[in-house]
């Protein structure tokens, strides 16, 4: 199995989007194909996530579906099948660190509080020299 690791972070790539209608770039990540290919559909999708996962992909993708009718653009809902693909590959490889950041992020807003291993984002921004 292949690790988490194996497919470092999104970085940017200039020209956004497939037919033009973004105006950002569009974040590419190493595990974006694998991911588009193991997860093609939004069934494939779902089916990969945790069961604490698939209440937030399901009103994450009914918004974008909504938003594609209203503007009759398909960027909300590319964004949102990139992003639950990724999810979804980085929970087949790793479910016990999918978990535990799902229970870490559930910690923290419930107490509102940082855990206790953080380091600041200013701190974060000092130490690399930023």
């Amino acid at each position: 199995m292949t690790s988490a690791a194996s497919y470092p972070e999104p970085h940017h790539r200039s020209v956004a989007g497939t037919d033009g209608d973004v105006l950002e770039p569009t974040p590419e990540w190493a595990g974006d194909n694998t991911a588009a290919t193991k997860f093609a559909s939004p069934e494939a999708i779902r089916a990969a996530l945790l069961p604490a996962q698939k209440a937030e992909f399901d009103a994450a993708y009914d918004a974008a579906l909504t938003a594609a009718r209203q503007t009759l653009q398909l960027d909300a809902l590319r964004q949102v099948l990139r992003t639950w693909r990724r999810m979804a590959l980085l929970t087949e490889l790793d479910p016990d660190t999918q978990r535990r950041m799902l229970d870490d992020a559930a910690e923290i807003q419930r107490t509102g509080q940082p855990r206790p291993d953080s380091v600041s984002w200013t701190e974060l921004k000092k130490d690399l020299g930023l």
